[in-house]
């Protein structure tokens, strides 16, 4: 599956740009995907900066250090990519030498065109500071396009939702959750959001800390690792975007909502639209929404015309849902649209204060067949079914469970078919037209060493 580990050169130390922050690729289908770049000083970041970057905080400490803005820092220079076929080496396309300056972070998305569906590529990503004759430095990659709607192929996927730099569980390494799905070996990945929190410490309330938290995160071992290899598909939530149920307007310090927003589309691989459906072959489809660029004020008054979704996306989402022919879709969504959530909550469609277009949405999804929710944001996993519609909605939960922060509901046996208080991540699989999800908790393995499956559902019986 990967390529020969010559291709990967993290070098120690030298003239040339290096990746300290990773490479992303995401947006994939049929014939194209993007591929993010950013270029930076050292091989690493600098980790003892703060004892929080690799000890995280334990229990109920919330910290209120800032953001050290040189954590990784970034560096002028040129990129390409050089990509393939796997196994066709002697076909290699090669893009042009792109300038990359400070004004994108020193980051670049390049984006491929004219690719074979179902195919797995490898790629090679190429900087140098300015000039003929710069030294060169390297990183390596792969991605798998998605099949066309024509071929009934297997497809796996995995989902999960909120990380933190406070909740790292394994040192310079972060997360040990993208070691496990990385050998799952999955088509794709999904992040649903709280791809890190600005408001958490260590805060960060300029650009230029929100810049230097989404490098320091791709930073970690596990994190950068993953990326290398799987593909991902990038929605935002409230953290990652400004603050706690954060919507248009606001402002926390110097940094605005419009600042989140950017950064965000800077810092992901991203097409023109953050809301966006994508085929995976004859069995699957997969959308996306936005839940933070649209939305009313989480304050107002409920009614028909409150909205999370907006008008435009809305009716997007109805009118390409419908007319799928898929036999399994799954419409992601960073919050939750069945739940239940837990007390005190006004920021989503299974809370009351957006209770009008909550139940528009059940109502659509309950008509529409084998149509599931997969949802994120909630530091609980589990599987919920509606009372009232039937619908299947499934958290994915953290991406741990020391991401446990802010407590859960408890289990509701009217909505549970599975409540557990652990992280990790959902992982979903299709193979010869018949669908299962799988629960799996990155901090409890089984007998093998691997993640330990909490439960399993079948999808479409």
């Amino acid at each position: 599956m990967f390529l020969a580990s010559f291709l990967f050169s993290f070098s120690v130390q030298g003239e040339e740009p290096y990746f300290a922050s990773g490479i992303k690729v995401g947006e994939v289908d049929q014939s194209s995907a993007i591929i993010w770049v950013r270029l930076t000083e050292a091989d690493a970041a600098h980790f003892g900066l703060l004892p929080i970057l690799t000890e995280g905080l334990k229990g109920k400490a919330k910290g209120n250090s800032r953001m050290p803005v040189s954590v990784v820092p970034g560096v002028a220079g040129e990129g390409r990519v050089i990509y393939w076929k796997q196994g066709e080496t002697n076909e290699r396309l090669v893009t042009e030498w792109v300038k990359v300056r400070g004004e994108t972070d020193f980051s670049h998305q390049y984006k491929l065109l004219g690719l074979k569906p179902n195919t797995r590529y490898a790629f090679l990503v190429e900087a140098r500071k300015e000039g003929v004759g710069a030294k060169i430095g390297k990183i390596s990659g792969e991605f798998k396009t998605a099949p066309t709607r024509e071929q009934a192929v297997p497809v796996s996927f995995v989902v999960t939702t909120c990380q933190a730099v406070r909740s790292i569980d394994s040192g310079k390494e972060g997360h040990v959750a993208y070691e496990q799905m990385l050998a799952f070996k999955p088509d794709f990945f999904v992040h649903t959001g709280d791809i890190l929190y600005y408001d958490k410490a260590p805060l960060c309330k300029t650009i230029a800390e929100a810049r230097a938290k989404w490098g320091l995160m791709y930073s970690y071992g596990h994190n950068r690792e993953f990326h290398r290899y799987v593909s991902s598909y990038f929605m935002k939530d409230d953290h990652d975007t400004l603050m706690n149920d954060s919507y248009p307007g606001q402002s926390y310090g110097d940094l605005n909502f419009d600042d989140g927003v950017a950064i965000f589309r800077e810092q992901v691989p991203m097409n023109e639209k953050t809301y966006r459906t994508v085929r995976w072959g004859k069995d699957v489809q997969i959308w996306m929404t936005e839940n933070r660029d649209f939305r009313s004020n989480n304050k107002m008054k409920d009614s028909p015309e409150k909205t999370i979704l907006g008008i435009e996306q809305k009716a997007w989402l109805k009118k390409t849902v419908a007319a799928s022919d898929a036999k399994f879709k799954f419409i992601l969504t960073p919050g939750p649209i069945v739940g239940p959530d837990k007390k005190g909550k006004a920021d989503n469609h299974s809370n009351k204060a957006f209770q009008y277009e909550g139940q528009e949405l059940r109502d659509f999804i309950a008509m529409q067949k084998n149509t599931y929710v997969i949802c994120g944001d909630r530091h609980w996993q589990y599987c919920s079914k509606d009372p009232k519609t039937g619908i299947i909605e499934m958290g994915c939960g953290p991406i741990n469970t020391e991401h446990g922060f802010g407590g859960n509901p408890g289990e509701h046996p009217e909505y549970h078919r599975y409540f557990g208080a652990n992280g990790g991540f959902l992982a979903i699989t299709v193979v010869n037209g018949e669908a299962k999800a799988e629960w799996y908790q990155s901090d409890i393995l089984d007998a093998k060493g691997k993640p330990k499956v909490g439960y399993t559902e079948r999808l479409g019986e």
